[in-house]
């Protein structure tokens, strides 16, 4: 996206590029490059470029063709973006992303718009429902973010049921369980846990097997008493687990270490000596 008076506008459609550009330098980018780390060949004026930050975005303005401002319905804006983006970066691999860009972009309507994405946690449609999943994956810390949990857990039942539309090997829920644990990462000012409900609902879940890869992890260093309690109940919830749980074992005081250890391999002693010789 580039700007041209008080207009943003963007590549072509079709365009395989990103556009950087400024009052002195305009560079076409149509691979993707690691800030720090980019082939010598790069033209050495674009090797060392920090960005100064987003440029003021004040509303009415235009952006990627939408018109924004006092009278944007953003209920509908946010519905209509998550079917259809009005514009995905070439090479951005990153969902919801045009609906997160601009959430980037504003400034006092950025709750506006993420207020509107949270009215969509509890629709009938599957699709609508990822998009705000994948917003609040993007940006925890939104004002409507809050009501995650709340959401999943009246309707788990339903969501348990409904594939996930973007990987349907796997239900709508398993993505929400992915999502509270990202907000179990949130906290406030004095450096607490800003969501219980959120950790509330994945201690649920996770009980019955339900979260990601990396969930004793998360209840290893956000609620580790509460892991030491559960964790032979959650290595027969989910075997996938034990490993993990192992490894959040060994991280524990001596006492309460074998503890668990022992529980563990109660439940699962092949999958534990494995994990413990792999340490």
């Amino acid at each position: 996206m580039m700007k041209e008076s008080n207009e943003w506008v963007q590549a072509a459609e079709d365009a395989a590029y990103r556009r950087y550009f400024c009052g002195h330098h305009r560079q076409d980018v149509y691979d993707t490059y690691q800030i720090g780390a980019e082939p010598e060949d790069l033209y050495p004026a674009f090797r060392d470029w920090v960005c100064a930050g987003h440029p003021d975005f004040p509303l009415p303005a235009t952006l990627d063709a939408v018109r924004l401002g006092p009278a944007t319905d953003w209920d509908a804006l946010v519905a209509r973006a998550i079917f259809r983006p009005p514009f995905e970066p070439p090479g951005v691999a990153l969902d919801a992303v045009w609906i997160t860009s601009l959430y980037r972009l504003l400034g006092d309507e950025r709750t506006l718009l993420s207020r509107a994405v949270a009215r969509l946690l509890d629709s009938d449609d599957p699709l609508l429902v990822r998009g705000a999943y994948d917003f609040f994956y993007n940006e925890r810390d939104a004002a409507g973010a809050e009501q995650v949990a709340g959401s999943v857990a009246s309707g788990r039942d339903r969501l348990s049921s409904v594939p996930d539309p973007d990987r349907p090997a796997s239900s709508l829920l398993d993505y929400a369980a992915v999502l509270l644990h990202e907000r179990v990462l949130v906290v406030d000012e004095a450096g607490d846990l800003a969501d219980r409900p959120a950790l509330g609902v994945a201690r649920e879940l996770a009980l019955a097997g339900i979260g990601p890869r990396h969930t004793p992890r998360t209840f290893g260093e956000h609620d580790p008493d509460w892991l030491a309690a559960h964790a032979a109940d959650l290595a027969r919830a989910n075997g996938k687990w034990v490993t993990s749980l192992v490894r959040a074992a060994m991280r524990m005081a001596p006492k309460m270490r074998e503890r668990v250890l022992r529980e563990l391999t109660e439940v699962a002693p092949e999958r534990v000596r494995t994990a413990i010789q792999h340490l």
